[in-house]
């Protein structure tokens, strides 16, 4: 892991007022050494009101004035997906490093753009895939380095929260499910096999014809295979399992936040051996860690993370595209 002290303070504005741009606010203050320095909001008082709350010395009253400032290093854009393009852009032409949650955009073409006009600009550009983050990820890669996991064969995993009173997750283009959700587990296949040849999906749509459940096969040239299940009417653990040629990880739940892991060799009931994570940073806390991360890029001057290339977050949203297209997804 990235030692915060070792990172330089980057001054950080945030576009959007939400639960998310909170929790990235304060972890950030609490667990970091980067600096939160203004916010930004289209609906008036809602900016001040979160400098207020998570006591943020200024606010900003639009986007474009947030992005003009001289002392604002980066931005941290939490909108809605469908605005991270627009929003990504006026940073970036501001010259400013850009954070954009996930997911990065809409569509494939939208996250090229955002990519290339980054690249354009100088600046840094990085979805805020935070699980790549997190210690457990890191205790991952070394266990697959030295050569316990093997060759990944199978992974299952479920990302399953009731959203029934989440709004936006009903809405065509609004952020529904397999975007706000379903792009954890696109994302984790990429990680850990790479690109499918073959994806097969099965959903039950909601009224509005946006995805309600989904469970997706996506089949690799190596003879690998994903299996996840994707729900936002029921809840269920968040399990992930990576099984290869010659062990098991298995992570604690939900995988999506600091929790831990566990490796066993491969065979019926062998025996486990555990790691948890203790620190801390728990939950959505753990989004201090991307922050911290993301310094260090700009720092060293990279062009895109190391964990998470440019290319993975585009074709994890032509992945997204061809399941919904399969259950036949309304999405605009």
């Amino acid at each position: 892991m990235i030692d915060p002290s070792s990172v330089p303070s980057l001054r950080w504005g945030i576009y959007g007022t939400g639960w998310i741009s909170e929790e990235f606010a304060s972890s950030s203050m609490k667990h970091t050494g980067q600096t939160i320095a203004s916010v930004a909001s289209r609906t008036p008082g809602k900016a001040q009101a979160f400098a207020e709350k998570m006591g943020l010395p200024e606010f900003d009253e639009s986007y474009e004035s947030l992005a003009a400032r001289d002392d604002i290093d980066a931005i941290y854009i939490a909108t809605r997906p469908s605005g991270h393009l627009e929003h990504a852009l006026i940073a970036i032409r501001a010259g400013k490093h850009v954070l954009i949650e996930k997911p990065i955009a809409m569509n494939a073409d939208d996250a090229r753009a955002i990519f290339a006009a980054a690249k354009q600009a100088g600046v840094f550009a990085m979805e805020a895939m935070w699980n790549r983050y997190l210690p457990q990820a890191s205790v991952v890669r070394q266990i697959k380095e030295q050569g316990l996991l093997g060759e990944p064969r199978l992974i299952l995993l479920d990302f399953c929260q009731d959203h029934a009173e989440i709004p936006a997750r009903w809405v065509p283009g609004g952020g529904s499910a397999m975007y706000d959700m379903g792009v954890y587990p696109v994302a984790f296949s990429i990680e850990h096999l790479g690109y499918p040849t073959e994806i097969r999906a099965i959903g039950r749509l909601a009224d509005s014809g946006v995805e309600a459940e989904i469970t997706a096969v996506l089949d690799y040239a190596s003879g690998a295979r994903m299996i996840f299940t994707l729900s936002a009417l029921n809840h269920a653990p968040h399990h992930a399992t990576i099984s290869g040629t010659e062990g098991i990880i298995e992570y604690m739940t939900p995988f999506v936040v600091p929790s831990g892991i566990s490796l066993s060799k491969t065979g019926f009931n062998t025996e486990q051996v555990s790691w948890r994570d203790e620190s801390p940073q728990q939950g959505h806390q753990g989004l201090g860690y991307e922050g911290t991360a993301f310094a260090s890029y700009v720092a060293a001057d990279l062009t895109e993370s190391p964990l998470h290339p440019h290319e993975e977050s585009v074709r994890a949203l032509e992945i997204i595209a061809e399941i919904l297209r399969q259950i036949g997804a309304k999405t605009v």
